[in-house]
């Protein structure tokens, strides 16, 4: 989920794709004294995602529960965010290979592990063949609504030390930030067409218009 820490009435409103696992790690260890391992029981994966934050969407807030937190959240601009998606879930996971993704593929009538160029002229479709994919690409507005007055403080993934810092002061603990999920292909908005571009403007519109001062 997104972070509560009780303790220094921090609330952290997480984005996939957005620095989200390892600032997730981050406030575990700043919560916990010691780094999160992922295990398995009973035949399950666990990870920081699932038996540790879970992602929620800005409707799930609990309003009256953080009403005095101090509310911080991290941005990033749309197009690199989904090149990223597209590098770590699609290349890197496999998340739209016929091994994971079969039925959604067959159903949408789509390519497996498509290259970038298939996956942007079926990004719709695409995004609904597997829920990791959906999930990794929603609009940042999604998980963090349109109004940045909410957040005491939004950082960009180049302020990473900077939220570091700010934490360690806030809390009285010496705050390190990693780096996960960085596996995969990298991708620069240069590898994308001009129609191409504008396409992903057009579906994060949203985004822009929220937070475009901060890209």
């Amino acid at each position: 989920m997104t972070v509560f820490l009780e303790k220094y009435k921090i609330f952290y409103a997480a984005v996939p794709k957005t620095g989200c696992t390892s600032l997730k790690l981050a406030f575990f260890e700043l919560e916990n004294g010691f780094p999160f391992r992922s295990f398995w029981a009973n035949g399950a994966s666990k990870h920081i995602h699932n038996v540790g934050y879970r992602t929620r969407e800005r409707s799930e807030f609990p309003e009256a529960r953080i009403k005095d937190y101090h509310r911080i959240a991290f941005v990033r601009e749309p197009i690199a965010r989904l090149l990223s998606a597209y590098g770590n879930r699609v290349i890197h996971h496999q998340e739209l290979s016929l091994n994971k993704a079969a039925a959604g593929l067959e159903e949408y009538k789509l390519e497996p592990t498509p290259d970038l160029d298939q996956f942007i002229d079926r990004f719709i479709d695409y995004r609904k063949a597997h829920s990791s994919i959906l999930h990794h690409t929603l609009p940042s507005s999604d998980f963090l609504g349109m109004d940045p007055s909410y957040y005491h403080r939004i950082y960009t993934l180049s302020e990473m030390d900077q939220f570091a810092s700010d934490m360690s002061e806030r809390t009285g603990q010496e705050v390190k930030v990693g780096r996960s999920q960085t596996h995969g292909p990298k991708f620069k908005v240069e590898d994308l067409t001009t129609k191409q571009q504008q396409k992903i403007r057009e579906f994060y519109k949203s985004d822009y218009e929220a937070f475009g001062a901060y890209f």
